[in-house]
């Protein structure tokens, strides 16, 4: 061991967190989701995370330690027997939708035709609003859901509509009763979207108001 190594490993560890967003456990963890076989295959998805080299490859290294700093503190005499803590578990991974699944949602966006960029804006707020969003292709509808369906796109070449779960909600100018193909009577509500600028906060809080009632 030298000891310039070992200031090294606890400079990244100190900082690990505040310049990545990840601590020591969570990028053990992902790295054990990954499955790597080779170490360079590592670094390499590493460095494709943002690391500088040296940091991937520490980070490579402690990994293949058991997941365990390789230059931290002696074992006392009361712990060193005590038996190694088990690598933490992998995060669980995102299914990824089929190759049906995917034709099905581009054949819905599709009929969009200029109204199609609208819903991609619409999508992209409400996953920076509900992380865990799930997107699905149903019969003639897209399905929003975190996890159960709280809401529901539907498009074609003169607007966009979405559907919302939203009770026993008053009905008004914006706020329509929904009139939509597809979608079960628990979509309740509708909104036309026709233009990006609908896509504001007062929509992104009723979308949320939505998906607490269903989700929780």
């Amino acid at each position: 061991m030298t000891r310039n190594e070992q200031e090294q490993e606890r400079e990244l560890l100190a900082d690990l967190e505040a310049r990545t967003g990840r601590d020591l456990a969570t990028w053990m963890a992902l790295i054990s989701a990954q499955g790597f076989a080779d170490k360079n295959e590592t670094i390499d998805w590493l460095r494709g995370e943002g690391l500088p080299f040296a940091r991937a490859s520490w980070l490579e290294r402690i990994h293949s330690n058991g997941g365990r700093p390789i230059y931290g503190e002696p074992p006392t005499a009361s712990t060193s027997r005590a038996k190694p803590s088990p690598p933490p578990k992998p995060p669980p991974l995102a299914r990824q939708p089929t190759a049906r699944e995917v034709a099905e949602l581009e054949k819905l966006l599709s009929a969009g035709k200029g109204y199609r960029p609208l819903y991609h804006l619409l999508e992209s707020e409400i996953r920076n609003a509900l992380p865990d969003l799930a997107v699905s292709a149903k019969q003639g509808y897209v399905s929003l859901g975190c996890p159960r369906e709280f809401a529901a796109v539907t498009l074609s070449a003169t607007e966009l509509r979405l559907g919302l779960d939203l009770g026993e909600q008053a009905f008004d100018a914006y706020v329509q009763k929904a009139r939509m193909r597809g979608p079960g009577p628990a979509i309740s509500h509708m909104l036309v979207l026709t233009d990006a600028r609908q896509v504001n906060a007062d929509l992104l809080n009723l979308i949320k108001a939505a998906n607490q009632r269903v989700n929780g």
